[in-house]
């Protein structure tokens, strides 16, 4: 009898382990496991595989060369750099240069689209066709065309140094870019940096306390809190004992301009280039946000008496823009790593930087690495703002 107790307990357990392994939450992670072994498994034997070929050309994994002089200098920096700097400090300024024209075609490219957007879906015909001529035209060419071509056009259209356009500032335009004045820092600068912030801050809870008070909308309380900011850091500008900062102007020495700021022909080409090629996509998802709004959305406004602008901001952008959003996202992260096609243009940003430097160390596995990690890091980045700001706009059920 114990011993027929024994058998069936046995089966039991060996009843309740088959059940255990054929549940189906168990095999899903035993898939991913056996999976993730795989991914694992194949990347090390690549990296083993790498690494003995480099081992046979007498070269050794590592990053001991970010510390190694670079040799050669960058025309556009936001930060110090000469020649007798070390690579890592040139990728900084890589990394740097590849914001700056990511963020800037980034916004004018969106204040385009949006234009265009607009333009077609207007009643007007003539309007509505010029919209729709730029979009099929320039979704439909190679961003790198379109990139070369704008900088062509804008360098073989401007003068030589000595018959340099003479813009207000003054400022510089000539075939070698252009030369505007700079800030310099004085000794009461940090105290007028602190004094603005401390000004934004009151300009923010006076222009929140103002919209509340006679209940306006966000738009509205925007342009208070500016003007308001703009108020108040003037007055701060004038109750400052000394100027806090000095401007310095470009001046023509020999065949070039000393001063000031130079910025390349080539800032202008990549950027002029991504926001020309970028913009169609921007401005056909707006164009969907709008039409997805239902007329009756815009016959009720136009029944309560708002005008054609007051319809457009207060009613159908509102609902647009969770139809917007996302793709809008896409757009972003596209023109993000498009900005690598500006080394096509000899722009010093990260791929055009890094392409250098690998010339000169032989180490293009490691730059490549650091370029990725570069270019997936901005990536996230965006992407967590977008779905951070597409989270406040979408529509909330109940």
């Amino acid at each position: 009898m114990a011993y027929q107790d024994e058998t069936s307990v046995a089966k039991k357990g060996r009843g309740r382990i088959i059940a255990w392994l054929f549940d189906e939450r168990v095999l899903q992670v035993l898939a991913q496991v056996i999976f993730g072994s795989v991914v694992l498994l194949v990347a090390y034997l690549l990296y083993q595989n790498m690494a003995h070929a480099l081992a046979k050309q007498g070269m050794v994994l590592g990053f001991t060369f970010l510390s190694l002089t670079s040799g050669f200098d960058i025309s556009l920096k936001l930060i110090e750099q000469t020649r007798e700097s070390s690579n890592l400090r040139v990728i900084q300024v890589g990394i740097l240069n590849t914001i700056l024209i990511s963020a800037i075609s980034i916004i004018l490219s969106t204040v385009l689209g949006v234009l265009v957007g607009i333009m077609r879906v207007s009643r007007n015909y003539l309007i509505n066709r010029i919209a729709w001529i730029y979009i099929e035209i320039f979704r439909n060419i190679p961003l790198l065309l379109v990139i070369i071509a704008s900088y062509a056009v804008f360098i073989y259209n401007l003068p030589l140094v000595k018959n340099a356009f003479i813009l207000p500032g003054p400022a510089y335009l000539s075939n070698r870019g252009l030369n505007i004045p700079t800030l310099l820092a004085t000794g009461i600068t940090n105290s007028y940096l602190i004094t603005l912030l401390v000004c934004l801050i009151a300009a923010i809870f006076l222009a929140r306390w103002i919209v509340k008070r006679f209940r306006l909308d966000n738009f509205i309380g925007a342009l208070i809190t500016f003007g308001i900011f703009l108020v108040l850091g003037i007055i701060a500008w004038f109750s400052m004992p000394a100027a806090a900062f000095m401007v310095e102007i470009p001046v023509k020495k020999g065949l070039n301009y000393t001063g000031g700021i130079t910025l390349p022909p080539e800032l202008v080409g990549i950027i002029l280039g991504l926001v020309l090629g970028s913009s169609p996509f921007t401005a056909d998802t707006v164009r969907a946000g709008l039409q997805s709004v239902s007329k009756g959305q815009i016959e009720a406004a136009h029944a309560l008496g708002l005008s054609g602008y007051q319809t457009m901001r207060l009613v159908i952008f509102p609902q647009a823009m969770r139809v917007i959003v996302p793709p809008m996202t896409s757009n972003y992260l596209s023109l993000t790593k498009n900005s690598s096609l500006a080394s096509a243009i000899a722009f010093p940003e990260i791929v055009h930087i890094t392409s250098t430097i690998t010339s000169q160390t032989g180490r293009a596995v490691e730059i490549m690495s650091i370029v990725m990690l570069i270019y997936a890091t901005l990536s996230l980045l965006t992407s967590l703002f977008m779905n951070w700001y597409n989270n406040r706009v979408r529509i909330v059920e109940r």
